[in-house]
């Protein structure tokens, strides 16, 4: 009797090894996993917004998400078209590995002041980030394009 257990143990053992390496033959080359781009609607309200500050602070928001995310879309949703093809996900990708090891996560942000200039509004802001005590200037150059504001230009110092 135990003859028989052991046998239909073997054979047990030996049907499961082929199911589960057939399985596994299936799986010999990994699939590559490609990031799809999403794409996001642009901040609401910015062609209501009567003056930049305000417009300014909507947009800080998702450009700051975006950086603490890695999410291109989500930082770069309030750019005017011209600054979207000088600044693509490739540039992000670099400057967002950059701000990461120096920098670190970002902590918080201050509005500091605007100036108006030419077509453009300058508002600063004062962030802060993990990796270093220092204060980091943020400059967003703010215009109206079709009647909405959009960021021409963004700076970190």
């Amino acid at each position: 009797m135990k003859k028989y257990t052991l046998i239909k143990l073997i054979i047990c053992s030996f049907v499961v090894g082929i199911l589960f390496t057939g399985c596994a033959i299936f799986d010999d080359e990994p699939k590559a996993v490609t990031k799809k781009e999403v794409s996001v609607a642009p901040t609401q309200g910015l062609d209501k917004l009567g003056n930049p500050e305000d417009a300014g602070k909507k947009m800080i928001d998702s450009i700051l998400k975006g950086i603490s995310t890695d999410n291109y879309a989500l930082y770069s949703r309030d750019f005017t078209a011209k600054n979207k093809k000088y600044f693509d996900k490739k540039v992000f990708d670099q400057a967002h590995d950059a701000v990461k090891d120096k920098l670190g996560e970002y902590k918080g942000v201050k509005f500091i002041g605007f100036w108006k200039k030419g077509e453009y509004d300058i508002i600063l802001w004062k962030a802060r980030f993990t990796k270093t005590e220092d204060d980091v200037l943020i400059q967003m150059y703010i215009t109206k394009v079709d009647k909405t504001y959009k960021i021409a230009a963004l700076k970190l110092i």
